[in-house]
């Protein structure tokens, strides 16, 4: 699949609608309230980066707004991200086990690392409109990352893990 900005953009859409159902799961499941209501910050990052990622998508030249990605090659895309993005279900398992919110955000941190590396490779050989979009989703994934980072280094002398 060629990437482009609107491609870009879809699957980041849909890295966003999974980070999402993946944060909410976790907030729901994991029994212990810190981790719950972080979790359900991360969601609602998630939710807010959906809606910027969208007004971009709409933003684009009508020109290069191609069809939507047919579900097939979201599910093809979306498991390259759950490859190299999301974390294995025996980390989730094991920091839900531990109701630590220490690794609740260090789980998070790595997620949102994994993510600016993802793009940062798509990236790759992109020129014009597609890095400009590209380099736009990186800067909110970043963002998103430093953010967690301070929260992490203002938790750590409380926070176990």
């Amino acid at each position: 699949m060629k990437l482009t900005a609107d491609v870009i953009l879809q699957i980041a859409m849909e890295l966003e609608r999974r980070g999402r159902t993946f944060y909410e799961s976790l907030a729901l499941g994991c029994g212990n309230g810190r981790i719950a209501a972080l979790a359900a910050t991360l969601a609602k990052a998630e939710i807010d980066h959906l809606e910027t990622f969208t007004r971009m998508r709409e933003g684009l030249p009508e020109g290069l707004r191609g069809p939507n990605l047919t579900e097939e090659e979201l599910m093809a895309a979306a498991e390259r991200v759950r490859r190299e993005v999301l974390p294995r279900a025996s980390v989730v398992s094991e920091m839900v086990i531990a109701s630590n919110p220490g690794k609740a955000l260090d789980m998070a941190i790595a997620m949102e690392a994994d993510a600016v590396a993802f793009y940062a490779e798509a990236a790759a050989g992109l020129d014009g409109l597609d890095a400009d979009v590209i380099t736009a989703i990186m800067a909110e994934e970043r963002a998103h990352l430093v953010m967690l980072q301070e929260v992490r280094n203002l938790c750590a002398a409380v926070l176990p893990g």
